[in-house]
C-alpha cells in the first residue's frame, strides 16, 4: 500500500511540476496530519508549517530555530540542552473538513492551504518575512463558515525535550520540568510566555488585524537565555510592524527572495528533479542564513523527534553541502559562525592532556558544540557511548569550512580555519604510531559511525578523514610564505599512513572488520566521496570503487535516504549520469515526503539537501584540482544549462548543453587565480575569447589564469560563435578582449 501511494505521489508530482514549474508553485495535493505533508515558510529564524490537525481542525505550527534549553549538564545534552517545541495555532470547525490542499509559491516565499468546509473554501495564507522577524497569517475565501463556527486557539507545547517521548531513549535520572508557562494580553496583543529553569525563556506574541475584509494575524517569537526581555521583544515586534503599508512590506520580502534566486540557477529537462531542486533552494534560505542559527536537524519546522540537537557525523555536513556550488555562501556562513563562536568548547571536547593543541566534537550537541570525545592513548573505551569515540567529526565538519574558504578566497576565513584544522588533525597525531612496516596507524580503537561493529582499529572513516585533513593543511600552508613547524610531519604521515583496509568485496569498515551487514552511512567509503582520495581517474582503482559500491548497496535492509544521495554522488564522480539519476529517483519515490521534507523517526533536514548537491554534481564537479563541466549527464538530459555556479577559487561558471553537446562555458573570476577546466567540448576545435591567459590546452581541458574581473568564454568552433571573437594565440598568450 505504501509503495502504491508513493508511486501515485510521484506521478502526481510529474503532472503538477510540468504544469506549474514556470509559476514557481510546488503543490501538496493532500494536506495530511504531519509536517511532512504540510506547506511551510521560513526566514532562517522563524517559520510556519500548515497542515491538518484532524478532520475538524487546521494547525499552523510556529517555530524558531534557536529555542534550545540550556542547562549545564553536558552528559545529557539531548535532554538538558535540547531543541524545544513552541506550539501552534489551531482553527477548529464544527463541520468536517471535506478537502485540504496546499501550495508553496517558493519564488515569492508564501504558502497557502485551502480547506473546504461545508462546501465552501477557506484559504490560509502564511508569510514569514525575509527582512523582519514577523509571521503573517491571512484568511480569505468564503469566511461565513469560519466566522460562525471557526475558533482560533493558541496551543502551546510543553517545554521539554521531545526525546522523553521515545521509549528507547536513555533518560537522565534527574530531569526537573521547566516552570509553567502562562498566556495573557497586553492591550491588543496576546502572548504566550515560557520561562526556562536555566534562565531566560521564549515568548510568542500575536495580534489580529484586518486587510480589507480579510482577517489576518501578526505573529512573532522572541527568545533569550537570561532575563525576560523576550516577552517585551515579541510584543514590540508585533506592535511596531507597519501592517497598514503591508504591500510595501510584501514588496521588500519578494525583492529579497528575487535577489536570492538570481545568484545562480540550474535548468534541466526533468520537471520533477527541477522542481525538487528549486524547493531545496527555498528550504535553505527558509532554514538559515548569515547571522542566523546554524541548521540543526529540523530547521524552523519541529515535530516529535528523538533527535532534538545538532548531529556532527554526517547530518550537518550534508545539510550545508549544496551551499557552496549554489553560490550561496551567505547560507554557509551560519555554520562557520557557529564554529567560530565555540572554538573554546571544541578544545575542551578532547581529553585534558591534548587540550593544549587539539580539538574535536562528538556525535551530537546543542548550539554550544559541547560534545566530548574520550579517545586517548592507553584508555579502554568499551564503556563509552559510541558518539564519544568518534574522533573525526570535527575534521570532516572543517571540510565544509575549507570549502567556504576556497569558494570565497577570503583571507580572514583562512586565518580562522588554519589553526582549528591544525588542532583537529593534531588530535589524530596524538593517537598514531608506526607499525612494523613503518606505516602510521591509529593505536586506539575509534568508532565508524552507524555500523554496529564499528568500534575498531584503523576505521576507514578515520583514515579517509585524516588523509583529507593532512592534505588540506599542506595545501593551506603552501598558500602562505614560510613553513609551519608541523609541515614536514604532515607530509610524512600523509605519505606513510596505513592503506585503507579492503578485502575481495572492496573497502572494509576497519582493520579486521569487513562490511558484512547493511549500513546506511557511507562512512567506510568517504575516500571515494566526498574526499575523492580514491577516484575514477585512477584507472587502477576503478574495479575497487565498483566492487565497494555494489557490495554496499547490495545489503539494502537498512539503507536510508542519504544512502542514495551518497550513491548518486559516487556515480556522478564515475561519469555515470544514468545510475546517478536512478539513485535520485529512488530517493524521491521512496523516501522524500510530499513537501520534500525527510524523516527517520523524526525530521532530519540533511538528506534532501544532499540530493541537491548530487544534482549539482551532474552538472559541475570540482575535485583533483579540476572543475568538470557536465561530467555526468543522464542520456535523457539533452538540453541543460546552469548559470553562475561557484567553484574552488571563487570562480563563477556558466555553461549550456544543447542536443547532448556542450556549446559554451563562461568563467568569471572574482579573485586572481588559476582554474583547470574540463570543458566537456569534445567536437570541433576549442576556442577561448575574453580576458585572461591560457597556460595549457589539451583537447577539451584548459588551464586558465585570470585576474579579478576577467571573463573567459569557451566555445567549439562548429557552433559559429567563435568567429565573432578574437581567438587566443599560442600557449601563454594573453586573451584578446571581446570584440563587438
Amino acid at each position: 500500500m505504501r509503495t502504491t501511494l508513493l508511486s501515485i505521489f510521484f506521478v502526481a508530482q510529474v503532472i503538477f511540476a510540468c504544469a506549474q514549474q514556470t509559476e514557481g508553485i510546488f503543490p501538496v495535493e493532500q494536506l495530511g496530519n504531519t509536517i511532512y505533508s504540510g506547506v511551510f515558510t521560513g526566514n532562517g529564524l522563524l517559520g510556519t508549517m500548515t497542515y491538518r490537525k484532524s478532520n475538524h481542525a487546521i494547525r499552523i505550527d510556529i517555530g524558531r530555530t534557536d529555542v534550545y534549553d540550556h542547562r549545564k549538564n553536558s552528559e545529557t545534552a539531548l535532554f538538558d540542552k535540547a531543541r524545544l517545541p513552541i506550539g501552534h495555532f489551531e482553527w477548529s470547525f464544527m463541520d468536517t473538513i471535506q478537502q485540504a490542499v496546499g501550495r508553496m509559491d517558493y519564488r515569492n516565499a508564501e504558502a497557502e492551504a485551502t480547506v473546504i468546509v461545508g462546501g465552501k473554501p477557506i484559504v490560509f495564507r502564511t508569510i514569514t518575512f525575509a527582512h523582519r522577524d514577523i509571521i503573517y497569517i491571512e484568511l480569505s475565501g468564503d469566511l461565513s463558515t469560519f466566522e460562525q463556527s471557526g475558533v482560533l486557539q493558541w496551543v502551546s507545547e510543553q517545554a521539554k525535550s521531545p526525546r522523553v517521548n521515545f521509549a528507547h531513549a536513555k533518560k537522565p535520572d534527574q530531569y526537573p520540568p521547566n516552570p509553567p508557562a502562562h498566556t495573557g494580553k497586553q492591550g491588543d496583543v496576546q502572548f504566550h510566555h515560557q520561562p526556562l529553569l536555566a534562565g531566560g525563556g521564549y515568548s510568542v506574541a500575536w495580534k489580529r488585524v484586518s486587510r480589507g475584509d480579510k482577517p489576518a494575524y501578526l505573529v512573532s517569537v522572541a527568545y533569550d537565555t537570561v532575563g525576560s526581555d523576550h516577552l517585551a521583544n515579541a510584543v514590540t515586534n508585533v506592535r511596531t510592524f507597519p501592517w497598514r503599508t503591508l504591500d510595501e512590506e510584501l514588496q521588500q520580502h519578494r525583492l529579497w527572495w528575487q535577489k536570492y534566486y538570481a545568484k545562480s540557477s540550474i535548468n534541466i529537462p526533468d520537471p520533477v528533479i527541477q522542481q525538487f531542486y528549486h524547493m531545496q533552494l527555498y528550504k535553505l534560505a527558509s532554514a538559515t542564513g548569515d547571522g542566523r542559527p546554524a541548521m540543526d536537524l529540523q530547521g524552523p519546522w519541529t515535530a516529535n523527534t528523538p533527535w532534538p540537537a545538532y548531529w556532527h557525523n554526517l547530518n550537518i555536513q550534508l545539510a550545508y553541502s549544496p551551499t557552496f556550488t549554489a553560490n550561496h555562501l551567505e547560507i554557509s556562513k551560519s555554520l562557520i559562525q557557529m564554529i567560530d563562536r565555540n572554538v573554546d568548547n571544541l578544545i575542551r571536547n578532547v581529553p585534558a592532556p591534548y587540550q593544549y593543541n587539539s580539538a574535536a566534537i562528538g556525535r551530537s550537541s546543542a548550539p554550544d558544540m559541547v560534545s566530548p570525545v574520550y579517545v586517548a592513548r592507553g584508555k579502554d573505551g568499551r564503556a563509552w557511548d559510541d558518539g564519544k569515540r568518534e574522533v573525526g567529526n570535527l575534521t570532516w565538519m572543517l571540510h565544509s569550512y575549507y570549502q567556504y574558504y576556497r569558494y570565497s578566497m577570503d583571507s580572514s576565513v583562512y586565518d580562522r580555519l588554519f589553526p582549528l584544522l591544525k588542532r583537529s588533525v593534531n588530535y589524530y597525531l596524538h593517537l598514531l604510531d608506526e607499525d612494523e612496516q613503518g606505516r602510521y596507524h591509529i593505536v586506539e580503537k575509534t568508532y565508524s559511525p552507524e555500523y554496529g561493529k564499528g568500534y575498531a582499529y584503523d576505521t576507514n572513516y578515520d583514515l579517509a578523514i585524516l588523509r583529507w585533513g593532512l592534505q588540506a593543511l599542506i595545501a593551506l600552508d603552501d598558500e602562505r610564505p614560510g613553513r609551519d613547524p608541523l609541515y614536514e610531519r604532515w607530509k610524512d604521515v600523509r605519505a606513510n599512513l596505513r592503506d585503507y583496509p579492503q578485502d575481495e568485496d572492496g573497502f572494509m569498515i576497519a582493520k579486521d572488520v569487513p562490511y558484512a551487514e547493511s549500513h546506511r552511512h557511507y562512512s567506510h567509503l568517504m575516500m571515494i566521496y566526498p574526499f575523492y582520495d580514491v577516484h575514477w581517474e585512477q584507472s587502477e582503482n576503478r574495479d575497487l570503487i565498483v566492487r565497494s559500491m555494489q557490495h554496499w548497496q547490495s545489503k539494502d535492509a537498512y539503507l536510508q535516504g542519504y544512502s542514495f544521495t551518497g550513491a548518486a554522488s559516487m556515480y556522478a564522480m564515475m561519469g555515470d549520469g544514468d545510475k546517478a539519476l536512478q539513485s535520485l529517483q529512488t530517493l524521491l519515490k521512496h523516501y522524500v515526503k510530499p513537501n520534500t521534507l525527510y524523516a527517520e523517526t523524526g525530521p532530519v533536514i540533511e538528506t534532501p539537501l544532499a540530493a541537491m548537491t548530487s544534482i549539482q554534481e551532474l552538472c559541475l564537479q570540482y575535485w583533483n584540482e579540476t572543475a568538470r563541466i557536465f561530467p555526468a549527464m543522464p542520456k535523457t538530459w539533452r538540453d541543460v544549462s546552469f548559470h553562475d555556479l561557484l567553484t574552488d577559487g571563487a570562480f563563477l561558471v556558466s555553461a549550456e548543453r544543447k542536443e547532448g553537446k556542450t556549446t559554451h562555458v563562461v568563467v568569471k573570476s572574482q579573485y586572481d587565480g588559476v582554474l583547470r577546466l574540463q570543458t566537456g567540448i569534445w567536437e570541433g576545435d576549442v576556442r577561448i575569447h575574453g580576458k585572461g591567459k591560457l597556460l595549457e590546452r589539451d583537447g577539451e581541458e584548459v588551464l586558465l589564469q585570470l585576474v579579478k574581473g576577467d571573463v573567459a568564454t569557451i566555445t567549439r568552433d562548429t557552433d559559429g560563435l567563435a568567429d565573432k571573437y578574437h581567438n587566443i594565440g599560442p600557449r601563454g598568450h594573453v586573451l584578446s578582449e571581446l570584440s563587438p
